[in-house]
């Protein structure tokens, strides 16, 4: 089983937790859900919701769950998840507040969770992320840590990329 904590330089990757449900509520912000493409505003309850089938599904072994913590302020600013190659929206699910985009974070969490998978699931080779085309930030973020295009095409009425990385292009 992957660890519980993952330390970076600059971030920490916890384990999904019901101790943290309330500092990612709170750090769901309207920036972060725009640019994942979440327009209403979940309830607290829909997010206990959310995150405890989260647990359920680690617990299943179906993916990889983890908090961001930013080092220096000790605070959840993010989430990442790889979940299992069948998922139609795509493997990898991540997002960090807007407070703490920049400086390194997003690429070293990258880095940490992709690491952590690829050991967890040594028979596999491959992660993808669809990403929505209007989403720049995110597919700039993808490409320069070493993601490729593979795809674009519609979903839900949402034009996407799909990008991949293959385990031997990790860093």
């Amino acid at each position: 089983m992957p660890p519980e904590t993952i330390t970076g330089d600059v971030i920490t990757l916890k384990r999904l937790d019901p101790i943290y449900f309330k500092d990612y509520y709170a750090m769901f912000s309207p920036t972060v859900r725009k640019a994942i493409g979440i327009l209403k505003k979940p309830t607290s309850a829909e997010t206990k919701t959310f995150l405890s089938q989260r647990i359920q599904e680690v617990a299943q072994k179906k993916m990889l769950y983890y908090l961001i913590f930013d080092n220096k302020e000790k605070t959840l600013i993010g989430a990442i998840e790889i979940r299992d190659p069948s998922y139609p929206k795509g493997q990898l699910g991540t997002w960090i507040n807007e407070q703490y985009w920049g400086k390194g974070r997003y690429q070293e969490a990258l880095n940490l969770m992709l690491h952590a998978y690829f050991d967890w699931k040594e028979n596999t080779d491959t992660v993808t992320a669809h990403i929505e085309k209007t989403n720049i930030r995110s597919l700039k973020a993808h490409k320069k840590y070493g993601f490729v295009i593979t795809r674009t095409f519609e979903q839900d009425g949402k034009q996407l990329y799909e990008l991949e990385i293959k385990k031997p292009n990790i860093k």
